[in-house]
Formats: structure tokens, sequence, C-alpha cells
């Protein structure tokens, strides 16, 4: 596909349309639903991990398929900004009904650290889900899992496919 035919688009609104997909449950109660009934999981527990690695997915799809681009820090800080206004909302509501402080975006921080790292282990390939999967059931409480692991794989695949074919399809502005 050439420039021309691509949709023109501002940073603010490619970051938006990518804020809006992270935060969108529709494929993450898919793959709860996906999930056998017996599985020995706390699935409230699941779906909020599986939220959080959709979110990071996307921010870091941003960075990866912009890596050579001068529009990656607009459209990264653009879709962070976003997160972390989010995030206090989600936080602010947390901490009202439970009582307890939240910080949600601390939260998204300390997850991207954990799967960071697992990416930074990665010696035997370019794959990242031969990471993310096993980090994503290790967090969940169930690291052995097959399904738990898959869970993360599909969830982080599904988002960074997403991304990439969202980022080829539009010309930022």
């Amino acid at each position: 596909m050439n420039e021309s035919s691509l949709e023109k688009v501002s940073i603010e609104k490619a970051s938006e349309d990518l804020f809006d997909f992270a935060i969108d449950r529709s494929d993450i109660k898919l793959i709860l639903q996906n999930l056998p009934e017996d599985i020995k999981i706390n699935r409230v527990s699941l779906e909020y991990e599986i939220q959080l690695l959709k979110i990071l997915a996307v921010g870091w799809s941003i960075s990866f398929f912009l890596d050579e681009s001068s529009l990656k820090k607009k459209l990264s800080e653009s879709f962070w900004n976003a997160m972390q206004n989010f995030s206090q909302s989600i936080s602010t509501l947390s901490s009202s009904s439970t009582g307890k402080k939240i910080d949600y975006f601390n939260t998204l921080k300390e997850r991207l650290n954990v799967y960071l790292n697992a990416l930074n282990l990665i010696t035997d390939g370019p794959d990242p889900l031969i990471a993310i999967g096993p980090a994503f059931a290790k967090i969940c409480g169930d690291e052995d899992n097959a399904q738990i692991i898959l869970s993360g794989s599909k969830v982080f695949n599904f988002s960074v496919g997403n991304v990439k074919n969202y980022l080829e399809s539009i010309q930022i502005e």
C-alpha cells in the first residue's frame, strides 16, 4: 500500500484509537469464555491481569513498530499520558470502593518491568511469546498451567498484531 492511500490521522487521533483498543474488554471476555470451566484460577484476578497485559502490549508495540520513526516519542507519550489519566480515574474509584490506596499506573509500571525482564532473558530466539506467556502465568500464580500461559500469549500476540495492522493502515501527521 502506498502512502497516498493510507488514512491520514493526527498523533492525537492515533493515540486515542490505540488507547481505546487497549482498554476495550470484548476480546478479553472471549479469552475468558474459552477457558475450561474446571480451571482452578481466580477468574477476576486473571481478567485483571489480562487487561494489564493488553495495555502493556499496546504501549510496547508502539515503541517496537515505530522504533525508527520520529513519531515514536510523540505517539508513545500521548498514549501513556492518556493511560495515566485513565489510571488515575481507576485508582480513585477503586480506592474509594475498597478503602485501600490503589495506584493502577504504578501497577502497570511494575508489570511492565516484569515483562521486560522476561523478554531480556530470551536467548532461544526473537519470539517474545516464549517469555510473555510464562511470565503472565507466573504473575497469575500458576506458572505451570498451560491454559494460563496460552491465554497470556494470546492476548499479547493479538494486541501486538492489531497495533501493527493499525499503524500500517494510517499515515500519522
